[in-house]
């Protein structure tokens, strides 16, 4: 074959696009996620532009999380031109909390003693956005943001640093949602 040469070793042949492929990886997951570690994902488009006020409806969110999650959620709405309002908005938006466990099951040993349960614990936490009109049930947009934790016995959340880190969540994930923003 002309052309061919078969004293090149094989690692050498590939090794361009090797290094092709996992610069393609590595800007594949800078997309994926923000620098805090954050994901955020749209999974139903699109939302009317036309919309100018809101309203967020938190459900199943743990209380600590819940005045953080909220404010940060309605200040990235507001970003988008859209205004926050207690009662009669164009939009309903529901912000719900799941939790995926991580943790593997622990087989007991008959040999030893455990004086306390305890250890690490892992999870992923996921923040579900779904934007309605107001008054129906069909979604308009829906779309979440997401993060694995592990939490070990005495660590608190550190509210601060993780506002910021939501707020930019929250607007990555709407920064193709349409808005009214001048």
């Amino acid at each position: 074959m002309a052309g061919y040469n078969n004293t090149v070793p094989f690692f050498e042949r590939y090794a361009v696009k090797r290094v092709v492929l996992l610069a393609f990886l590595l800007a594949l997951n800078a997309c994926a996620t923000n620098t805090s570690g954050i994901g955020a994902n749209v999974t139903h488009c699109c939302a009317d532009s036309e919309d100018i006020t809101f309203t967020v409806v938190p459900e199943n969110i743990p209380a600590f999380l819940g005045p953080l999650m909220v404010s940060n959620l309605s200040v990235a709405f507001a970003g988008k031109g859209l205004q926050p309002v207690m009662e009669d908005a164009d939009l309903a938006i529901t912000l719900s909390y799941e939790q995926i466990d991580l943790n593997q099951q622990n087989v007991k040993d008959d040999f030893g003693e455990h004086i306390a349960p305890g250890g690490e614990v892992r999870f992923i936490a996921k923040m579900v956005v779904e934007v309605r009109k107001t008054g129906t049930e069909k979604i308009m947009w829906a779309g979440s943001i997401q993060r694995t934790h592990t939490i070990s016995p005495g660590e608190y959340m550190h509210t601060g640093n993780a506002s910021i880190a939501l707020l930019d969540a929250f607007n990555e994930l709407l920064i193709e949602y349409p808005g009214n923003a001048k």
